[in-house]
């Protein structure tokens, strides 16, 4: 999922570095079949009989339904993707658009994906309803108790000034949850 005209190259492209390419990737999000849980991985020879070993005790065993439905994903027309993803562009534009209206709030727009990262450290070191928010950690909890909005911490991925976004929920419950997130800021003391 790509935006703004970015475009996928694929290291597999390379051929040079083949004998060190581990690639892993699914069907969950490109497909929208994050509950079927399948995926595929390609491993240079050197490293198909471990990791045949892995998976066997591990991940083996997909549903006969699951495997006939990703196939039929690969093979079908690729005009629900190519729709999904325009929804998903729009979605990306209304909620770092709301993000950004926020004072001290910064969210830059991601190329692709369907997360934000938006900047939320303004609000450390402050309270709401009588509760400190040190960290993305606090803030998440009490914007979850206070609003009813939940996102994940930013540290969890990396970066403990920011929180993660979802925006694969509803484009009509987007705005409901910006002017949450909003009043929650705005809340703050």
């Amino acid at each position: 999922m790509l935006y703004d005209g970015n475009v996928h190259t694929s290291l597999l492209k390379y051929p040079e570095i083949a004998d060190r390419l581990i690639v892993l990737d699914g069907w969950s999000k490109t497909y929208a079949m994050t509950g079927w849980r399948m995926g595929y991985a390609i491993v240079p020879d050197w490293l198909v009989k471990a990791y045949s070993q892995l998976i066997i005790n591990t991940i083996s065993g997909v549903t006969a339904f699951a495997q006939a439905g990703g196939i039929e994903a690969l093979r079908g027309p690729q005009d629900e993707v190519e729709a999904m993803v325009r929804e998903f562009d729009a979605r990306r534009n209304l909620i770092v658009d709301g993000l950004n209206e926020i004072p001290g709030c910064r969210c830059a727009k991601p190329q692709g994906a369907f997360y934000v990262f938006p900047d939320i450290s303004c609000a450390f070191g402050k309270s709401h309803g009588g509760k400190k928010i040190a960290n993305d950690v606090d803030f998440c909890s009490v914007l979850l108790e206070a609003k009813g909005v939940a996102c994940v911490p930013g540290s969890a991925f990396g970066e403990p000034r920011a929180m993660r976004i979802s925006y694969t929920c509803p484009t009509e419950q987007l705005p409901k949850g910006l002017q949450r997130i909003q009043e929650f800021f705005a809340e703050l003391s």
